[in-house]
């Protein structure tokens, strides 16, 4: 009987989202939650973080340059499957890193639609980013099957931050 009252305990402490977050943190006093997706395998160059914020769902790209390309504006998202959609640019943070190059953290409001979008395209997605001091806009080329499980990050976004989804 003690063996099933602990497998009945566990099973409820491994259901238990907060409990089993793969891409959430809590704080022990329960006051502060954060929910973040990273795409880890996109070039060596660059950087992709997904978060939610009380303004809605953000995607920050990083881009580590040899000098800055001034990334401010609107971006264009290219997958095989969506077409070419338009994000919202929201602000840049530029810094240099200890190795000598060059940060630029551009931040863009996303919808919950395209992440679903990207989740489910099945060729390669392009970030178009705008630059002003290049000639050309920087381009961050990122493999759609990384994405693959934002569903499963939305989801659980939504059941740890419960409170800022009030409509749901």
């Amino acid at each position: 009987m003690k063996s099933l009252w602990m497998f009945i305990l566990v099973a409820v402490f491994l259901w238990c989202s907060p409990a089993s977050a793969e891409y959430c943190k809590v704080k022990s006093d329960g006051t502060s939650r954060t929910c973040i997706y990273k795409i880890d395998r996109i070039p060596h160059n660059s950087q992709i973080v997904i978060s939610y914020t009380r303004e809605g769902w953000t995607m920050m790209i990083a881009v580590f340059l040899k000098e800055f390309a001034l990334i401010e504006g609107d971006a264009k998202v290219k997958s095989s499957e969506g077409g070419e959609q338009s994000i919202e640019y929201v602000s840049t943070s530029r810094d240099m890193t200890a190795g000598g190059t060059l940060m630029e953290a551009a931040i863009y409001k996303v919808s919950e639609s395209l992440l679903r979008d990207l989740g489910h395209s099945k060729g390669k997605v392009r970030f178009y980013l705008a630059g002003s001091a290049s000639k050309k806009d920087k381009e961050v080329e990122v493999a759609a099957s990384l994405f693959s499980d934002i569903d499963a990050y939305i989801d659980e976004t939504k059941t740890v931050l419960k409170a800022l989804f009030p409509n749901e």
